[in-house]
């Protein structure tokens, strides 16, 4: 019989453990009763929530003695930001699978997974909604100034210019779109990238993909228009980034890329920091060489108080929080659950959901 460890996160969500009893009865049904689970705290330790590589993880919170010493004699490990270092996987001689209830667990150490044998489970799409709206929300934000205009009536900004410019210089200083017509340009049409798509053409406007690994024929029965980056940089009004961060990503948005937008442009980025070069899009707002941008994400992340972007009036910030809702949370549990239940039921885990598949090939 399997045993089953979830070192459940409550200091992200203080309902998690029930949560995640939850997800696995769910996943087990009537059966749950027969399955051995523990459920275990996964406390605060070395490791915090950092976009830092250490110990080839990040994104990592935890004790890793205390994890070390709890794992033992547990087949399948479930968690949401718990670190799986060489060390700690190596500790034990049961471990078979990982879990993690995150799209990317980048808090699992793949190659020791893999090295011992360790299948490493993700979820798929879990927050793909709640990323999807945000990146719309931004677009409407942008589109009519929505945040900046709060902003500047809050603080009293704006009754202060209206009181030394008049309120139609004030208003006239903003240029102003409807969503009907413009171009939405989305570099990455993965999980979030389709979901936005969706809703943008929901708002009459067209919409441009560039993603090399999507067939075109697929993305025209979609209703999106298949081009090249440096097209999609050029016509677009709105630039929304979906890809994941690798070395073919990485900066990939920058001075050059600003050069070839248009001045009205939006950029939008509720992806990953790494994929804009935020010393270039400082520079492209503070020369108005775009209209302004829309970030949920950072080089550094979660932002930090001196990032030199907070002082623009020409960019919208939020901090990391695209991707968070009760359903998005619940539903990593359900597929990382739903998988090892197939698993403890002889069943095979789905490829989709196997993060390490080089493990496949053995």
């Amino acid at each position: 019989m399997f045993r089953i460890l979830v070192l459940y996160d409550n200091w992200m969500r203080e309902d998690a453990k029930e949560m995640w009893v939850n997800a696995f009865q769910k996943a087990f049904g009537e059966e749950i009763n027969h399955i051995d689970i523990v459920y275990e705290e996964n406390t605060e330790g070395s490791f915090k929530w950092s976009t830092e590589i250490t110990k080839n993880v990040k994104e990592a919170y935890g004790n890793p003695d205390k994890i070390k010493k709890a794992i033992q004699g547990f087949d399948i490990v479930v968690s949401g930001y718990a670190p799986f270092t060489k060390e700690i996987i190596n500790s034990s001689n049961n471990l078979k699978i990982i879990g993690i209830s995150r799209g990317g667990p980048v808090n699992v150490d793949h190659k020791a997974a893999s090295k011992n044998n360790v299948y490493v489970l993700k979820a798929v799409g879990r927050n793909a909604e709640s990323v999807a709206d945000q990146t719309m929300g931004f677009i409407l934000s942008e589109m009519r100034h929505i945040a900046q205009h709060n902003h500047e009536v809050k603080i009293g900004k704006y009754f202060d210019i209206i009181s030394k410019e008049g309120r139609s210089d004030y208003l006239n200083s903003f240029t102003w779109f409807e969503a009907n017509g413009k171009k939405l340009g989305l570099i990455g049409y993965g999980q979030v990238g389709k979901r936005v798509a969706k809703r943008a053409l929901a708002f009459d406007m067209s919409v441009l993909v560039f993603d090399p690994y999507i067939d075109a024929d697929s993305l025209q029965r979609d209703g999106c228009t298949p081009t090249d980056l440096e097209v999609l940089l050029k016509e677009s009004d709105f630039i929304s980034i979906h890809a994941g961060l690798s070395p073919e990503t990485e900066n990939m948005i920058n001075k050059e890329a600003f050069a070839k937008m248009k001045r009205t442009a939006v950029l939008i980025n509720t992806a990953r920091g790494g994929i804009v070069d935020e010393n270039d899009l400082y520079n492209a707002l503070s020369n108005r060489e775009i209209a302004s941008a829309a970030l949920d994400v950072f080089e550094e992340d979660p932002i930090k108080e001196n990032n030199p972007l907070i002082k623009l009036d020409n960019i919208t910030i939020t901090p990391h929080t695209a991707g968070r809702s009760p359903e998005s949370e619940m539903r990593g549990y359900i597929q990382v659950a739903q998988q090892i239940a197939r698993c403890v039921k002889g069943e095979k885990i789905e490829t989709l959901y196997i993060s390490n598949k080089e493990i496949l090939s053995r």
